[in-house]
């Protein structure tokens, strides 16, 4: 069942998230930590890892590391609005440009909150903003 947006506290909804972050291997190694939670969505940000450059010479992050973050952060804005857990059933990326090789943000939010199926979107973002 949803909560009711308005009614939630979402300091400890961020501290619910994180606790299922810090459980996974993947997300721990990707270092992800929730800086914010609320009815316009989430934002979780990431440090850096050598270990995400696919092409050094370019310093490129590999297209896989970015599709993970984008899919951590659907999965992550729609179990924050819903209250319940939830999976990745279909996923498309676009890439729009090489993030410079720094942290990084990911600002998702639902765009629609179905019954069983959800529409979520997720933006990836250098310590740029690019």
């Amino acid at each position: 069942m949803t909560k009711n947006v308005s009614e939630r506290d979402w300091q400890a909804e961020l501290a619910r998230l994180q606790k299922l972050v810090d459980r996974s291997p993947h997300n721990t190694w990707l270092g992800l930590r929730f800086t914010a939670a609320g009815p316009e969505g989430i934002v979780i940000e990431t440090g850096w890892r050598e270990e995400f450059i696919s092409a050094p010479e370019r310093r490129a992050v590999h297209g896989g590391v970015l599709a993970g973050l984008v899919d951590s952060g659907v999965v992550f804005a729609v179990m924050a609005a819903s209250g319940v857990m939830a999976a990745t059933v279909d996923l498309r990326v676009d890439y729009h440009a090489i993030p410079a090789s720094d942290a990084m943000r990911i600002n998702a939010q639902v765009i629609r909150l179905g019954r069983t199926l959800a529409t979520a979107e997720a933006s990836v973002y250098d310590a740029t903003g690019r």
